[in-house]
């Protein structure tokens, strides 16, 4: 604390800063007529700012920065005649109001800080913890205060409009910074009056339009920054500008096109040069190596192509490149003397544009990634050992994983997976005591896993999928006490799932499928008890997995185990897991009656999204608690022998009925360019990264997170009965239901006229009797399977129903039917026509009397053919039931699946 009199006495300076202060402020500082410096900041003041203060007249510097101060600058500031620094600076959310006109007035004002940093050096790049909310328009007004240096509006994220031209009159600034609002327009011209200015910060606003070339003449510009905006065009159309003190350059984010920007080349002083995330095009320029003193240059997801330039090898203070996401090719002997690098990225592991379906339906060109080729000796990777960041991924890298990377003794992330390495994996990575993240995944490799790997203490994340590694999972994995995420599947691993794997207290994911694992289920993994995701399908895993306390597995969200020989009861004890989303069980074993839940309190699995329980022995009425799932999005009993009515209310099943689910966006496009980022991995959102099969259309689709994507219940090849409810129309999200193989009866209900969202409906091979409803005429359904019933009447014509579907949609069975596309046409009662009755393809008409006896003979044949076959259920499966149901197992994207055929 320091307080300074004049000769009289008078207060003429206080300076209470970092003293912890808190309360408020109140007004009587404002009879301190004397007072010229005022310094508040550092505290914990909660108040607002006082009026009575604009009669300070004398006042020259205003400091209280850093306080939790709320409302907004008074307008009667604008009466301090004497104010030069006024620095609000850090207050918070609550810092709302718009800034007042009346601060035009300030004809002395060198210094306005209403920004979250003071940074007169632009030292300070990244966010503080807090910022205001400033909002509305910054005053055209403030251009008249023409002694300003330092003009700082950084951070409030709610100042809109546009920048006024007016300020282009303030000459003598030197610090300028518009960045994270929400400015929009063109930057203005008028700025490139600005000879003194030395810092000009634009970035993270919604600025549009070209970049003016009228800037290209600010000789003492040292930092430049318009990244995230919405810039288009060239970014510098001159071939030559006066930046040469330029030491900082950040473009990045925008929509700038054209070739790279040559004029940086004779940049000389950059050190920093980020262009990620535009449009550029062609290659880099030869002389890219003039940029000596580069030391981080970041050109990622562009669509630049060619070879890197050898003069990249003059860029020696380098220690950051990122050159991920284009379509580079060559080698990587341009940086052989690029001994700094510490972060290498080479790859699209990181990508941050979002891939869409119409992405991966050929919308964009720019998801054609490098295509780096050649080997990584020895003594390349000795050239780089100072690396921390190796991102290689995504290339066409080939031959063996250098031995040398194991004296990269500084190195934290090694990404090589998606490329053609083959080979071994080098025991020689068990030396990496700094290694947070081994991605070797999608390549060719083979052999063992070395238990050298189980050295790697800091390791958080391992992912050697997709090769054709053999041998066992090594138990000394069981220490690796960091780990978070071990994925091992699509392998050829042998032996059984180790039991020290309990050990790991921090695994959230443990995938193992589509391997050749046996033995049981060890239930030490219990002991995990952050485990999220456990993945064991498409073993050969075989006893049950009662021995699994899943008490103690709190976190889990998803539990695949099908595809193996498992068997046993259904595991109760999964009740308990109460954030559990995905639970797959099928096609294994397990047998006997799905528990109830009659004895816990509250409802169980209320986060459950999926539930497969197909191609079991599963038997028994269909418990209650699975219609009261709020969640549910899938659901698959298929293939089992549930018998019983379904329920009369289905108002539990809420995640069936909510119709946004099933919206274009669905939200899973970044799950194909984000499968193994390390920064968005499996679990996150709404979405889980799994693969769902479903029998639609006589195929079997597999689907990829489809959490999102298909609303769907499969309940065929059961023995369920009774009439269809007409609770179904609760379920107003449905896309896809089948139903087919069981004995459910009666006529189809018009309720389905409320299914709008329905595109595959298969009720074949059942009992239902009467007319097809006009209610099916619906365009959107795409795929329809009536066969193998008792369904009478003109097939409907609306909306070219009769000519949406083939035969096959109707027939075997459903004698009764006639009309197209059946080659039996329907004829009229009587004069009104109004009922239908079948023709023979012959041109001969039978009379009435041969119909008459032709239909009683054939309900009575009916009626003795089905109930002998009732009598002999397997009799009655292999005759009634169709048998040309494909097994094949295909892969469809979703958007092809939502398309009406």
């Amino acid at each position: 604390m320091r307080v300074i009199c004049d000769d009289e006495l008078h207060v003429i300076s206080l300076n209470f800063s970092r003293l912890k202060m808190n309360g408020t402020l109140g007004p009587s500082l404002g009879k301190l007529e004397y007072l010229e410096d005022l310094d508040l900041s550092h505290n914990f003041l909660l108040s607002e700012l006082p009026v009575e203060w604009g009669r300070l007249q004398r006042l020259q510097t205003l400091n209280i920065h850093d306080n939790f101060l709320f409302g907004g600058v008074p307008a009667e500031y604008g009466n301090m005649s004497s104010l030069r620094v006024l620095y609000i600076g850090v207050q918070g959310w609550f810092f709302n109001g718009s800034i007042p006109e009346e601060l035009g007035l300030l004809s002395e004002l060198e210094v306005l800080a209403l920004g979250t940093l003071f940074n007169f050096d632009a030292k300070q790049e990244y966010y503080p913890y807090r910022s205001n909310k400033m909002r509305g328009p910054i005053p055209k007004s403030i251009a008249n205060c023409t002694k300003l240096w330092y003009l700082d509006f950084f951070g409030n994220n709610h100042l809109t409009g546009p920048i006024p031209r007016e300020y282009g009159q303030l000459v003598n600034l030197e610090y300028l910074s518009f960045e994270q609002n929400n400015f929009t327009g063109s930057i203005p011209s008028e700025l490139g009056n600005l000879t003194k200015i030395k810092f000009l910060h634009l970035g993270n606003n919604a600025l549009e339009r070209e970049f003016p070339v009228e800037l290209a003449s600010l000789s003492k510009l040292e930092f430049l920054n318009v990244g995230t905006n919405f810039l288009t065009g060239s970014f510098l159309t001159v071939e030559s500008t006066s930046w040469s003190r330029l030491n900082k350059l950040f473009i990045d984010g925008n929509n700038f096109r054209g070739g790279f920007p040559r004029a940086v080349t004779a940049m000389t002083a950059l050190t920093k040069f980020y262009m990620f995330n535009n449009e550029f095009t062609g290659g880099l320029p030869e002389n890219l190596g003039q940029l000596a003193n580069l030391r981080q240059f970041s050109f990622r997801s562009n669509q630049l192509d060619g070879e890197l330039p050898d003069s990249l090898n003059n860029c020696t203070q380098l220690f950051l490149l990122d050159a991920a996401n284009n379509r580079l090719t060559g080698t990587l002997d341009p940086l052989r003397n690029l001994s700094l690098l510490t972060y290498m990225n080479l790859g699209s592991s990181y990508s941050s544009k979002k891939i869409t379906w119409q992405n991966l339906r050929g919308h964009t060109p720019d998801l054609v990634l490098n295509s780096f080729t050649g080997t990584l000796t020895d003594d390349v990777i000795l050239q780089w050992p100072l690396l921390q960041y190796m991102y290689l991924d995504t290339n066409a890298f080939t031959g063996p994983i250098p031995k040398a990377l194991g004296d990269l003794a500084d190195l934290k992330d090694l990404l090589l997976n998606d490329n053609d390495f083959r080979g071994h994996i080098p025991a020689e990575l068990g030396k990496l005591s700094n290694l947070t993240l081994l991605f070797l995944h999608n390549n060719q490799l083979s052999g063992p896993i070395p238990t050298s790997l189980a050295d790697l203490k800091s390791i958080h994340q391992i992912n050697l999928s997709n090769n054709s590694l053999t041998g066992e999972i090594p138990p000394e994995f069981g220490g690796l006490e960091n780990l978070e995420y071990l994925r091992l599947h699509v392998n050829v691993l042998t032996g059984g799932i180790p039991p020290e794997l309990g050990r790991l207290q921090k695994i959230m994911y443990l995938i193992l499928h589509s391997n050749n694992l046996t033995g049981t289920i060890p239930a030490s993994l219990a002991n995990c008890s952050s485990l999220r995701n456990i993945r064991l399908s498409k073993n050969k895993l075989t006893g049950t997995v009662t021995q699994i306390d899943f008490l103690q597995l709190r976190s889990l969200e998803s539990f695949s185990i099908n595809d193996n020989q498992l068997g046993g009861g259904f595991p109760v004890s999964v009740y308990n897991c109460t954030d559990l989303k995905l639970l797959d069980l099928s096609s294994n074993g397990f047998s006997g009656e799905l528990p109830d839940n009659y004895e816990y309190s509250q409802p169980v699995l209320r986060d459950m999204r999926v539930l497969r329980l197909s191609s079991n022995k599963f038997g028994g009425r269909v418990p209650g608690w699975i219609w009261k799932l709020p969640e549910l999005q899938v659901l698959d009993l298929s293939h089992n022998s549930f018998t019983g009515v379904w329920p009369t209310n289905l108002s539990g099943l809420e995640g069936f009925s909510r119709l946004e689910a099933s919206s274009d966006d669905a939200g899973v496009g970044s799950s194909v360019s984000n499968n193994n980022n390390p920064t968005q991995v499996e679990g996150a959102g709404r979405k889980l990264f799994e693969q769902i099969s479903i029998q639609a259309k006589g195929l079997r689709l597999v689907y990829e997170y489809v959490l999102e994507t298909l609303i769907s219940i499969d309940l065929s090849y059961n023995q369920l009965s009774g009439r269809l409810p007409y609770a179904l129309e609760e379920l107003r999200g449905l896309t896809y239901l089948n139903l087919a193989q069981n004995n459910f009866s009666g006529e189809i209900p018009q309720v389905f006229g409320n299914l709008l969202l329905l595109q595959s409906l298969d009720l074949s091979a059942n009992y239902l009797t009467r007319k097809i409803p006009a209610v099916l005429t619906r365009p959107s359904l795409g795929y329809l399977n009536l066969s193998y019933n008792f369904l009478e009447g003109e097939i409907p014509t609306a909306n070219a129903f009769s000519t949406r579907y083939d035969i096959s949609s109707f027939k075997p069975g459903n004698n009764q039917l006639c009309g197209p596309p059946l080659e039996t046409t329907c004829v009229s009662s009587n004069a009104s026509g109004s009922s239908a009755t079948l023709r023979a393809p012959s041109s001969k008409l039978l009379d009435g009397t041969f119909w008459l006896a032709f239909e009683i003979g054939t309900a009575i044949g009916v009626v003795i053919m089905v109930g002998t076959l009732s009598a002999i259920p397997f009799t009655r499966h292999r005759l009634l039931h169709p048998q040309d149901f494909a097994r094949r197992s295909k892969h469809l994207s979703y958007g092809v699946f939502r398309e009406p055929t």
